[in-house]
C-alpha cells in the first residue's frame, strides 16, 4: 500500500458510504477523532511511544474518512417530500418551478427535469423543492416548437397528472421509483400538450444552456447526416443517450457482449483522445496535449459527465501531465483519484450501475492483464498480428472477468461469444466514431464532402447493426442465470482474488490450469447454495403478472410445460409483452410458452401476445374464432399464421398437460346463438389439479355467467377464481361466487385505473362470500403454488 497511498482512504471512504443506511456518525465524531490524532501526533515526539502511536495514529486517520465518507453521504442524501412521495396518481396538478436539464428529444416525447418550488393538488398547495421528471407528449409540432423555445434556467408553470415511479412489481423487475429517489426525483409529471405549459421567466442558465444548445445542435446535424438507425447509435455513442436505440437492438447489444460500447465510457475516451492527437499531429507536443485536454474536456460535458467519461477523463488528463512532466504514472492511484473525487461529489454514485461496471472493469484490466502480458511472452509467439490478436483477447477477457457479477445482476445474462463479438465491434466502433467526428468537422464548413463521409459510416455502421442483431439473435450466444445474488458476487471475487494471488507463485503451466478449474467449480458450488425457483418443479404453480389495466397469467405445470392466459396490453408508448413479460420469463428461466390463450380480442388481453410471438417464445395458440367485422382480430389472425404458429378455436373440450387437466368451457356457436359480447365470448378455462382447482374468466361478464351456472353447475366449483372483466360490477354476481364457492379470488388491474376496477361493490361481494381477495394493484404479481392437495399463496418478495 505504500506505492498506492490513496487506495486505503479511498477504501475507508466508500466504507463510511456504504454503513450509512446502519450507522449515521454526527459531525462532532470526526473533531473528536482529529483532536486525539493531533493529541498522538505530539505524543509521538517521546522515543519511547512511537511504533505503537503510530499504528494508532494510522488507526485513527482511517476512521476519520470512514467518519466523513458517512457524513458526506449524509449530507448529499435527498430529503424527498413525504407528502409528494406517498401520491400514487393524482390528475389534476399545477407546479412551477425552474427546468433544471432537457433530454434530447424522441420519437415521441419531450422530456424533461423540474426544480419545483410549487405543487397543487386537489386543494393542497405544497411549497417545497421538489424535483419532477416532466414528459410531454402531445403532437409532434407542438413538442418541436416547445424544444426550440425552452432552455435550462427557464422558470414554468405546468399543468399535468402526476404519478409515482413504478416500483418492483413483478419478480426480477427493475425498481424504478427507488432508482428515480436515487436521483432526487420524486416522481413523473406526464403533460397532454403544449398549452398545459406556460414560460414565466425566460432567463437561461448560461453553462447548463450552453451544453444543452451544443448537444442539440451536434444531434440535429446526426439526424439530417444520417438514417435513422446509425443517427440513434451516434447519439448513443457521441451524446451518451440510447433512447432512440430500439429496445430489441439493446438486447442483442447484450446478448453479444457488446453492450458496453453504447455506455459512454474509457473506449469512446480513447479514441476521442486518439482523434485529437491525429487532428493535431503538425502542432508540438505541448499544444497538441492541450487542445486534446480540452477534447476530452469538451466531451465529458457533452455527454452529461456519467461516472464512466468522468473517470477516464479524469485518468488521461493525469496520463497526458505526467507524460508533459516526465513523471510516472500508476493507474491504481489513477483509477482511485478518479473514484474518490466522483464520490465526493456524489457518494450515492457507489450504487449507480455504471460507476461499477466501469471501475471493476479498469481495475481487472490493472490487475489481471499483466497474467495474460506475461503468459503472452513466455509462449514466444513469432507472429505479431497473432500476438495482437490475443492481447486485444486478453484486454477484453480480463473487463469481463471483473464486470461478470455486476453484468449477472444487472441482466441476468452473460455473452459466450463476446470475445469474439469484440474483435470486431470495438474497432469498428472506433471507426464509426472517427467518422462521425469527422463529418461533423467538415459539414461546418464543406457540407458537400461531409455527406461523402456519412454516407461511409452510414454503411459501416448498417454493417455492424447487422453483425450485431444476427450474433444476438444466436441460440448459443449467451446463458441466463437469473437470480444472481450479492452473496453469488462476493463468492466469486474471494476466489478471483485467491486465483490471481496464486497465479502469481505459480510458475507450472499444468498448476495453473488446475487451479482455475478448481476455482470455478467451487465458485459454480458455493453460487448455488442460495439459489431457489419461484416455479419449482413438480409442481402447479399459478403467477398473475401484474402488466397494469389487464390480464397476462403464467402457469407451469409439473411436467415442465407452461401456459400463457393473456399477456396484457401493448401500445406505442408500453408493450408489455416487450417489458414485462419477456423480462419474466428470462428471470424465471422460461425460454418458450408451450400453450398460449387469448381469452379474446380486448388489447389489454392480446396485445402483448405480439412481441412473444416476434420473439419466437409461443409454440401454439388458442382464441375466440375469428371475428372478421374486427380488423384487429384479421390483422392478429394474419400475424399469427406468418408467423407459423399453430391456432386452436375454442371449443367445448378438454385435454391433459401431464397430470394436469385443461378444460375449455366454451362452445363455439354460443356467441351466434346467444349474442354475445367480445367480452361474453372469453375464453373460460378450467385447470385440475389432483384436489386443488382454478377458473379464468378473462372479462366475461353477467349475461356470460349464466351460461356457465346453466350449463355447468356444480362443475364450477374451484379453489380459485380470476374474477371476470378485473372486479368490474359488470361481473362476478352473486349467484356466480355461489357456484363457484373460490377460498381465493385474483383481481387483475391497474393502481387507480381510469375505470375504476375493481368495483367496491364486488369486493364487498367476495367478503361477505368469505373470500379472500388478492389484487395485482395492491400486491403486484400473485403467485399460487399446489402440490395437488394443498392450494398456498408464496410471498415472492421475500
Amino acid at each position: 500500500m505504500k506505492d498506492f497511498p490513496v487506495i486505503k482512504f479511498t477504501i475507508a471512504y466508500i466504507i463510511g458510504i456504504l454503513i450509512l443506511p446502519v450507522i449515521q456518525l454526527q459531525l462532532f465524531v470526526p473533531i473528536i477523532l482529529i483532536l486525539i490524532l493531533i493529541l498522538l501526533v505530539v505524543l509521538s515526539k517521546y522515543n519511547q511511544f512511537i511504533n505503537g502511536l503510530k499504528l494508532l495514529s494510522s488507526i485513527i486517520a482511517l476512521l476519520i474518512i470512514i467518519t466523513l465518507g458517512n457524513f458526506c453521504a449524509q449530507l448529499n442524501r435527498q430529503e424527498l417530500n413525504p407528502e409528494v412521495t406517498s401520491l400514487y396518481k393524482e390528475n389534476n396538478v399545477n407546479i412551477s418551478g425552474i427546468v433544471s436539464e432537457i433530454e434530447l428529444i424522441r420519437k415521441n416525447e419531450i422530456v424533461f427535469q423540474l426544480k419545483a418550488n410549487r405543487f397543487k393538488y386537489d386543494d393542497r398547495i405544497i411549497k417545497d423543492k421538489i424535483e419532477l421528471l416532466c414528459r410531454l407528449r402531445g403532437s409532434q409540432k407542438e413538442r418541436e416548437k416547445f424544444y426550440d423555445e425552452i432552455r435550462p434556467g427557464y422558470y414554468v408553470d405546468v399543468d399535468g397528472t402526476y404519478r409515482r415511479g413504478n416500483k418492483k412489481r413483478n419478480p426480477g423487475e427493475f425498481d424504478y421509483n427507488a432508482y428515480l429517489h436515487s436521483e432526487g426525483i420524486v416522481g413523473i409529471v406526464a403533460i397532454s400538450e403544449l398549452g398545459d405549459i406556460k414560460i414565466l421567466k425566460s432567463t437561461p442558465d448560461f453553462f447548463k444552456n450552453l451544453i444543452f444548445q451544443s448537444r442539440q445542435y451536434i444531434d440535429k446535424q446526426l439526424q439530417v447526416l444520417y438514417d435513422e438507425d446509425t443517427a440513434g447509435l451516434l447519439r448513443g455513442l457521441l451524446l451518451a443517450d440510447r433512447s432512440e436505440i430500439d429496445y430489441s437492438i439493446k438486447t442483442q447489444f447484450i446478448n453479444s457482449g457488446v453492450i458496453h460500447v453504447l455506455a459512454v465510457s474509457g473506449l469512446h475516451v480513447g479514441f476521442i483522445a486518439a482523434i485529437f492527437f491525429i487532428l493535431f499531429g503538425r502542432f508540438n507536443i505541448y499544444f497538441r496535449s492541450i487542445a486534446t485536454i480540452i477534447g476530452l474536456l469538451a466531451f465529458m460535458f457533452l455527454t452529461g459527465i456519467p461516472p464512466s467519461v468522468f473517470r477516464a477523463t479524469v485518468m488521461g488528463i493525469v496520463i497526458i501531465l505526467a507524460f508533459l512532466t516526465n513523471r510516472s504514472t500508476n493507474i491504481f492511484n489513477s483509477l482511485t483519484i478518479a473514484a474518490l473525487i466522483i464520490l465526493v461529489i456524489i457518494p450515492g454514485e457507489i450504487y449507480s450501475p455504471g460507476f461499477q461496471l466501469s471501475f471493476s472493469a479498469v481495475l481487472a484490466i490493472a490487475v489481471i492483464f499483466p497474467l495474460i502480458n506475461n503468459f503472452i511472452l513466455a509462449s514466444r509467439l513469432k507472429s505479431k498480428f497473432l500476438k495482437y490478436i490475443i492481447l486485444f483477447v486478453g484486454v477484453s477477457l480480463a473487463a469481463q472477468l471483473g464486470t461478470l457479477p455486476f453484468t449477472l445482476i444487472y441482466f441476468g445474462k452473460v455473452s459466450v461469444i463476446a470475445l469474439f463479438t469484440n474483435l470486431l465491434v470495438i474497432p469498428v466502433i472506433g471507426l464509426i466514431i472517427s467518422l462521425a467526428v469527422t463529418t461533423l468537422i467538415f459539414n461546418l464548413f464543406a457540407s458537400g464532402i461531409a455527406v461523402y463521409f456519412s454516407l461511409t459510416n452510414m454503411l459501416v455502421s448498417n454493417f455492424i447493426l447487422d453483425v450485431i442483431r444476427f450474433t444476438g439473435n444466436l441460440s448459443f450466444s449467451h446463458i441466463k442465470l437469473p437470480q444472481y445474488s450479492v452473496y453469488d458476487a462476493i463468492i466469486f471475487y474471494v476466489f478471483l482474488s485467491v486465483m490471481i494471488y496464486s497465479v502469481r507463485r505459480f510458475k507450472s503451466k499444468k498448476a495453473v490450469i488446475i487451479l482455475i478449474l478448481f476455482i470455478a467449480t467451487n465458485i459454480f458450488l458455493y453460487t448455488s447454495l442460495d439459489d431457489k425457483s419461484l416455479l419449482p418443479d413438480n409442481e402447479l404453480s399459478i403467477m398473475a403478472i401484474d402488466v397494469g389495466q389487464g390480464d397476462a397469467i403464467l402457469i407451469k405445470f409439473p411436467n415442465e410445460q407452461t401456459a400463457l392466459i393473456d399477456a396484457g396490453s401493448a401500445t406505442y408508448y408500453f408493450d408489455n409483452g416487450e417489458r414485462v413479460i419477456l423480462p419474466l420469463l428470462d428471470y424465471l428461466g422460461v425460454d418458450k410458452i408451450d400453450y398460449g390463450f387469448v381469452s379474446h380480442i380486448d388489447l389489454d388481453h392480446y396485445g402483448g401476445f405480439v412481441s412473444l410471438i416476434h420473439n419466437g417464445k409461443i409454440k401454439q395458440l388458442f382464441k375466440p374464432e375469428i371475428d372478421s367485422s374486427l380488423k384487429k382480430d384479421v390483422r392478429f389472425e394474419k400475424f399469427i399464421r406468418k408467423n407459423n404458429i399453430k391456432l386452436t378455436y375454442y371449443n367445448h373440450q378438454s385435454f391433459s398437460i401431464g397430470n394436469v387437466r385443461i378444460y375449455i368451457l366454451n362452445n363455439k356457436f354460443e356467441a351466434g346463438v346467444y349474442n354475445l359480447s367480445s367480452n361474453n365470448n372469453s375464453g373460460v378455462i378450467k385447470i385440475v389439479y389432483g384436489n386443488s382447482s382454478f377458473l379464468f374468466t378473462g372479462d366475461a361478464e353477467v349475461k356470460a355467467e349464466k351460461i356457465m351456472i346453466n350449463d355447468y353447475q356444480k362443475f364450477l366449483d374451484v379453489d380459485v377464481l380470476k374474477a371476470g372483466h378485473h372486479g368490474s360490477k359488470t361481473s362476478s354476481s352473486e349467484n356466480f361466487i355461489k357456484f363457484t364457492s373460490p377460498r381465493y379470488a385474483i383481481i387483475s388491474a391497474g393502481i387507480q385505473n381510469k375505470f375504476g376496477h375493481p368495483d367496491l361493490e364486488i369486493i364487498n361481494r367476495f367478503k361477505m362470500n368469505k373470500v379472500n381477495v388478492y389484487r395485482t394493484d395492491k400486491s403486484g404479481a400473485l403467485l399460487f403454488e399446489s402440490d395437488g392437495q394443498d392450494i398456498k399463496r408464496i410471498n415472492w418478495k421475500n
